[in-house]
C-alpha cells in the first residue's frame, strides 16, 4: 500500500520563495502528468523524511480536490547530500505501469572466491516495468554458486510476477574472474627464456659479409 503524503498547491515560484518554504520546514515539489505543465506543490519536511526512510517509490498525495497516486521521479539534495531541496512526482493513472530503476543486491560469497577469484559487480540497478503496487524495494541475487569465469546476465535474473526487465538481456550484472595481473603474466610469458649470453649463430650470407669487412680494415 502506497504511503500517504500531505501536499498543497503553491502559487509562489523562484529561488527566494523556495528558500522561505524550506525555512518553514516545507519542501517545494512539482507533479507532472503525461507531458502537461507541472503542478507546483509543497510537502511537509517531517512527513517526507518518513517517506524516504520507508523506501517506497509510490505515494498517495493527499490534496484538495482529491488524492493523487504518484511516483517519486527525482529528488534534489543539498551539497551535503542530506537535506531535500526539491521533489519531482509523476502522477499515475489507475492501472498504469511505471518504469524505474531498482537497486541490485548481491547475496553470499561466490565459491570461486575460495580459489582466488575476484567478484566484479558491474550493474548496481535494473530498469524494470511493473504496476505501482508491484514495485520491489530491491532485487536480490544469490551468488554463492558462482565459480571462476562465471557470469550472471540480466536474462539469468528471476523477477517476480508482474515484473519485466527493460535492460538488454545479455548485459552482465556480475562476474567472478581470476586476478587480471596474474592471468596476463601467465599468458604473456615466453615458453622458453632467451639466453642473452649464448653465442648467436651467423647465417652464411652474414658471415661472408663480416669477413669482407675485416679484409677492408
Amino acid at each position: 500500500m502506497a504511503r500517504e503524503l500531505n501536499a498543497k498547491i503553491r502559487t509562489t515560484k523562484g529561488r527566494h520563495a523556495a528558500k522561505r518554504l524550506r525555512n518553514e520546514a516545507l519542501i517545494p515539489a512539482v507533479m507532472y502528468r503525461d507531458g502537461l505543465p507541472g503542478t507546483n506543490l509543497t510537502i511537509e519536511e517531517k512527513d517526507w523524511v518518513k517517506t524516504l526512510a520507508s523506501g517506497q517509490r509510490v505515494v498517495n498525495l493527499k490534496m484538495e480536490g482529491g488524492d493523487r497516486q504518484a511516483l517519486i521521479k527525482d529528488v534534489q539534495y543539498d551539497h551535503l547530500g542530506g537535506a531535500t531541496l526539491h521533489v519531482d512526482f509523476n502522477e499515475l493513472r489507475e492501472g498504469q505501469k511505471v518504469r524505474l530503476a531498482v537497486g541490485v543486491i548481491l547475496k553470499g560469497v561466490p565459491k570461486g572466491a575460495g580459489k582466488g577469484g575476484i567478484l566484479s559487480h558491474a550493474m548496481h540497478a535494473l530498469h524494470i516495468e511493473c504496476l505501482p503496487n508491484d514495485i520491489p524495494e530491491k532485487i536480490t541475487i544469490d551468488i554463492e554458486g558462482m565459480d571462476l569465469d562465471s557470469y550472471i546476465h540480466v536474462s539469468d535474473v528471476k523477477l517476480g510476477a508482474g515484473l519485466h526487465a527493460l535492460d538488454d538481456a545479455q548485459l552482465v550484472i556480475c562476474s567472478v574472474h581470476e586476478p587480471r595481473g596474474e592471468k596476463e603474466a601467465e599468458e604473456g610469458a615466453p615458453t622458453e627464456p632467451e639466453v642473452l649470453t649464448a653465442k648467436k649463430e651467423v647465417a652464411p650470407a652474414e658471415g661472408a659479409a663480416a669477413k669482407k669487412d675485416e679484409k677492408k680494415k
